[in-house]
């Protein structure tokens, strides 16, 4: 009955320990947007499993990047995403939704330290859930330990991709 009780007890530290609950809810993370350089757009939406989303705006830089973020708190963490924006240059509103790898939980709770170009190593990883929006339709969804390259250590999973659809800006 001891090693029961200490079982039980040993799986419980580690699941609060790991940062995702059984219920998929993580205690928190950082959201943003992402689009290639140079493809200025209007993000009109980024809503995740049609409960809750991030305010955007205008966007014009990195791929990859958390770009403009919000915090997160308290969230499950998402199975979908659904975005929409506005690429004037083409005249066009594309929309979409991307599935969001169920495994993105866990490896958000299991993202690595990274380190500053003076060498500090970060202590405090949030994870940072990227949205990416492509000059021609594509949607992306990454998880990474930073907001953007340039720190030693970073990682970038890939948690889902699609192709938006569009309309032409009326």
């Amino acid at each position: 009955m001891d090693k029961l009780i200490k079982l039980l007890i040993t799986l419980a530290l580690i699941l609060f320990a790991v940062g995702c609950s059984s219920t998929g809810k993580i205690d928190y993370m950082v959201a943003g947007g992402a689009t290639q350089k140079g493809n200025e757009i209007w993000v009109q939406s980024i809503t995740f499993d049609n409960s809750w989303g991030i305010p955007m705006g205008s966007l014009g830089c990195c791929w990859q990047s958390a770009g403009k973020t919000s915090g997160v708190y308290d969230q499950k963490f998402p199975e979908k995403v659904a975005v929409e924006w506005l690429d004037k240059s083409e005249n066009r509103i594309y929309f979409g939704e991307v599935a969001i790898d169920k495994n993105g939980c866990k490896l958000a709770s299991k993202l690595p330290r990274f380190s500053y170009h003076t060498g500090e190593v970060e202590t405090d990883i949030y994870p940072y859930l990227i949205v990416g929006m492509g000059e021609s339709g594509e949607i992306k969804v990454w998880i990474s330990n930073t907001p953007s390259a340039g720190f030693t250590g970073r990682v970038l999973h890939e948690l889902g991709s699609g192709q938006a659809q569009w309309r032409e800006n009326k």
